[in-house]
């Protein structure tokens, strides 16, 4: 398999349709009929298209669920702060449960290895 990139490969099957259509009668003179390979090239390509279609599908999904957990992760987030200010004014800054809990946002740790990234 050539190392061209994909549009570059597309680009050649596309024109190399576009020429054995140009040139049907010639090579058909020559003992070979195109015909048949460029249905098939047609066939091959319009595939590939397809399954280009939903592979950006597939990636514009990806991306949402991304945004999705990342927003639904905010909120949590945005909750879990809340009741720990809540428990500050409660049992006040310098109160050991409260200081243990504040060192859970500088400690690193969490149960994800990896962070959620857009």
């Amino acid at each position: 398999m050539s190392n061209l990139t994909e549009s570059k490969k597309r680009d050649f099957v596309s024109q190399l349709i576009v020429i054995l259509q140009q040139n049907s009668s010639l090579l058909t003179d020559k003992g070979f009929d195109p015909t048949a390979k460029i249905t098939q090239l047609q066939t091959e390509l319009a595939t590939a298209d397809d399954a280009e279609g939903k592979q950006i599908e597939a990636a514009a999904a990806a991306k949402d669920a991304t945004k999705l957990a990342n927003d639904t992760l905010d909120v949590a987030y945005t909750d879990g702060s809340a009741t720990v200010d809540l428990i500050t004014g409660l049992l006040g800054k310098k109160d050991n449960l409260v200081l243990e809990i504040k060192k859970l946002r500088n400690t690193g740790h969490s149960s994800k290895k990896t962070p959620v990234t857009e």
